[in-house]
């Protein structure tokens, strides 16, 4: 068996043995994956059930005994020799890298006690949502994702096109988006080395991108967001915006979730229709996410929605929102 369809097979065989959301949110009181790192931290999970134990391994990053986790042998002699899973120095078992259900996916990224360094692969955090719902339906021929990271908008929704490229300036990171989608079943995605600046693939018909945040550090830990998500290289976005609209094909869209500044900054003074939604506080330095279409109709909407929990995202709809008309005067 190719090494495609043995990585399927692995990871339908582990999402049976729980690494699913719904196994998730029973073990650790929530299925949002941005939650997680605070949530294992303040309460670890009991780890009463196999799944859980198989939660507490790929998620919770634990130890975990050959025979807590009931396991058939041979799951477990592959997981060792696909290098997802080592002998720690106790004889029990380790996982090398986080294994976190989403969707009927699996993203893989470095894990939370991983060592904080210029190639970590982040924990998945809710920007990641963002830009994923906010991609409109409707499927695509292809989809090109700029600095795709471990992958997890295609991940979290595959079905969007028939072809789907992301390139990173990351090899580790493209190197757990291969096997998080291979995991995953996802057999149309492919990853390759490149720069958001020049994009080594030919233009598709949707891109995206989930801009990393400037690095300003007195302004960015007065807001709480952790220094290992502060990875903008200089100049990226000067040269992000220019490349956007060579990147996509004629009639296509763009999708970008950014810092709110370097989206106005890049998209005012641009060509085409440009919809912008906030979800951060009128007053407070926050994000948002933008669509772009360089050859529609040349407009620029900027409207702000508030998360709620039924819709803790933003998604496609704000974007069909904030370009409705306004309603019609009764009087």
């Amino acid at each position: 068996m190719s090494a495609g369809p043995a990585l399927a097979s692995l990871g339908a065989r582990l999402r049976g043995a729980g690494l699913t959301p719904r196994a998730l949110e029973a073990w650790a009181g929530t299925a949002r994956i941005a939650a997680l790192p605070a949530q294992l931290e303040a309460a670890p999970p009991r780890r009463e059930t196999p799944a859980a134990a198989v939660l507490a391994l790929f998620v919770g990053g634990a130890e975990v005994a050959r025979a807590e986790l009931r396991l058939a042998g041979d799951l477990v002699d592959a997981l060792i020799a696909s290098d997802l899973v080592e002998h720690s120095a106790s004889a029990s078992l380790r996982a090398r890298v986080a294994i976190v259900p989403l969707g009927r996916g699996l993203v893989v990224c470095d894990r939370l006690d991983a060592h904080v360094e210029r190639e970590l692969v982040c924990w998945p955090d809710d920007s990641s949502h963002h830009l994923a719902a906010a991609i409109p339906p409707g499927r695509r021929d292809d989809w090109l994702e700029l600095g795709c990271g471990s992958a997890v908008a295609p991940i979290e929704r595959p079905e969007l096109a028939s072809r789907i490229a992301g390139i990173d300036i990351n090899p580790r990171a493209l190197r757990y988006a291969a096997l998080g989608t291979a995991l995953s079943g996802i057999s149309h995605a492919a990853f390759a080395i490149g720069d958001i600046g020049a994009p080594p693939l030919a233009p598709a018909e949707l891109v995206t991108c989930n801009a990393p945040i400037p690095d300003r550090a007195e302004e960015m830990s007065a807001l709480g967001i952790p220094e290992v998500w502060r990875r903008a290289d200089r100049g990226f976005f000067e040269r992000l915006w220019p490349a956007l609209p060579r990147a996509v094909r004629p009639g296509g869209i763009i999708v970008v979730h950014a810092v709110s500044e370097a989206i106005a900054a890049g998209l005012e003074d641009a060509r085409g229709e440009r919809v912008v939604v906030s979800y951060t506080p009128a007053g407070v330095p926050g994000f948002a996410v933008a669509w772009w279409r360089p050859d529609g109709p040349d407009r620029f909407v900027f409207a702000r929605r508030e998360l709620s929990p039924d819709r803790p995202h933003l998604d496609a709809r704000d974007r069909e929102d904030a370009l409705a008309p306004p309603p019609s005067d009764p009087c």
